[in-house]
């Protein structure tokens, strides 16, 4: 403990009157993702986690070589619910041109989720890295 209560303060403001149970949780989503290998599993993500940060909670998440977004190593197909993915921004974009990544994909570290109906197929599995040309 501090010498002025400094952390009991904080865990004071931070808390419900009671014991915290009514607190707002932030919003959560089930996302579907399909592997190579013909098998699919569902993770759940939060308010604007990404995909690749959502795959790493399932059995086989999605590769990722550079953990910037300019490798292109973690792309995946998204075959539902596009609308509740961020949208593309310049540097994903500038990445997809630079290391050939077909438009229809998403980088997985770069697509954040922000709604329901998240369907993909991971293209890369950790472990299992073979870019399709």
């Amino acid at each position: 403990m501090s010498r002025f209560g400094i952390r009991k303060r904080i865990r004071a403001w931070t808390r419900s009157e009671s014991d915290g149970s009514d607190r707002p949780k932030a919003p959560g989503f089930a996302v579907v993702f399909e592997c190579p290998d013909g098998s699919s599993f569902t993770a759940h993500a939060k308010q604007g986690d990404s995909l690749l940060l959502t795959s790493g909670r399932g059995p086989q998440p999605i590769s990722s070589a550079c953990t910037d977004g300019t490798c292109g190593t973690c792309r995946v197909d998204v075959l539902h619910g596009s609308g509740s993915l961020t949208e593309q921004g310049e540097h994903e974009l500038q990445t997809k041109t630079e290391v050939g990544v077909p438009a229809e994909q998403r980088l997985g570290c770069h697509a954040g989720i922000h709604g329901d109906g998240v369907h993909v197929r991971i293209v890369n599995v950790l472990g299992e890295e073979l870019i399709d040309p």
